[in-house]
């Protein structure tokens, strides 16, 4: 990708990502995230948008992340990939070059509910489109940056050549202890483990959800994944300048803004009234100690709505 180009992306999606795209000054366009993944009709009117205005050209990929996504922890059904994949190929002609779906799939081991979900690689019957990424790190060892992709051929030299300009190669050693923890079976006992240890610390800030957070918050149980995302009324913001966000820093608490994980998208304002809390890293005494005070921060400073 050159500077100017297009990548869509989910609306809200990982802000890492996003900075990396704004660093090579790349252009996003935000697509509207249903429950069950990307709304596919909104797709389809961004791309007929960016054909009218003579930009199509300019869009190379579609990026999600498709498992507990971070922010939000929402999965992409099986059906919406496949639909996702009908829309871009109507598109292809137009924009005079294939357009890629880059699944991003780095939470996909850490599941703790819910039925395991193929992968596009595995809906698509000609997957030559799509570029699957994973990763060792999240789901077994966070100090392991490793991580992996399955690409068309036509992209693997290309991407290949770039990684190896930027980081001259992985780590042999980290490569080596995956190598053994994989073939010995270690990595799958681990995956299970950490999985399930997840799994208790995200039903442990749920229960403190409930009683902390006023009734005015909405969020969803996490299926899998390291995350809840908040959502508040849209007239409190979160952000980093917002008396929530204060208010949380002066009680040692810290959450990502959900502001941040909103593209620079000319076609809607960001919102300002989320927050990610995370519960990975955290113990169970923090989970307990952070929502707590956060709570309190939500009644203190919402003051009205939080009493209705």
């Amino acid at each position: 990708m050159t500077r100017g180009d297009i990548v869509l992306v989910e609306d809200p999606t990982y802000f890492v990502f996003l900075g990396i795209l704004q660093s090579h000054g790349v252009q996003c366009r935000a697509i509207h995230l249903q429950e069950d993944g990307l709304d596919t009709e909104h797709l389809a009117d961004t791309l007929r948008a960016l054909h009218r205005s003579g930009q199509l050209p300019r869009v190379k990929m579609l990026y999600v992340v498709s498992y507990y996504q971070n922010p939000t922890g929402i999965t992409t059904s099986p059906q919406k990939k496949a639909a996702i994949l009908r829309v871009l190929r109507q598109f292809e002609k137009a924009a005079g070059h294939q357009l890629y779906l880059l699944e991003d799939a780095a939470y996909r081991e850490l599941r703790f509910a819910g039925p395991d979900v193929p992968s596009a690689l595995a809906v698509e019957s000609d997957p030559s489109r799509v570029i699957y990424a994973g990763t060792f790190s999240k789901p077994f060892a966070t100090g392991a940056r490793v991580g992996f992709g399955l690409l068309p051929a036509e992209l693997l030299e290309a991407v290949a050549r770039v990684k190896g300009n930027h980081d001259f190669g992985s780590a042999n050693l980290l490569q080596q202890l995956l190598a053994r923890a994989l073939a010995s079976g270690r990595y799958q006992a681990h995956v299970t483990s950490v999985a399930k240890r997840y799994a208790q610390k995200a039903a442990l800030m749920c229960a403190m959800l409930r009683a902390h957070f006023p009734a005015a918050v909405q969020w969803t149980p996490p299926q899998g994944g390291l995350y809840v995302w908040a959502r508040l009324p849209q007239r409190v913001a979160t952000g980093f300048k917002s008396n929530v966000f204060k208010a949380a820093l002066k009680r040692q608490v810290l959450y990502v803004p959900g502001e941040l994980c909103y593209a620079d998208d000319p076609t809607r304002p960001k919102p300002r009234h989320e927050m990610r809390l995370s519960f990975g890293g955290a113990t169970p005494k923090d989970i307990r100690l952070g929502i707590q005070r956060l709570g309190q921060v939500l009644s203190q400073v919402a003051g009205r709505w939080a009493r209705a």
